[in-house]
């Protein structure tokens, strides 16, 4: 019977598969049988779970754009739209 005081998954239960790019910056995109996790590869964190690859895509464009800087609303969606083709031309050749 299962203990009922164990939360998640036993280690190694799981593949996992990863996509590195140079596009992707300091992020990568672990696949498992049941999501896209987008990882934070500085912090060696798991900042997203999404069930589609261009969930994490979006994503990691968004994180991306997290900048000390201010826009106005025009100059930040013709940005995150130039980043967001360039990753998803980038990794969905």
């Amino acid at each position: 019977m299962a203990n009922p005081n164990f939360k998640g998954r036993p280690v190694g239960s799981g593949k996992s598969t990863f996509i590195e790019d140079p596009l992707l910056g300091n992020f990568k995109i672990a696949i498992d049988e049941y999501s896209f996790n987008v990882v934070d590869t500085v912090k060696n964190k798991t900042v997203g779970f999404h069930t589609r690859l261009e969930q994490a895509i979006l994503a990691v464009a968004k994180y991306q754009m997290l900048e000390d800087r201010v826009y106005s609303l025009t100059e930040y969606a013709s940005k995150f739209k130039e980043t967001h083709l360039k990753l998803k031309e980038g990794i969905l050749k």
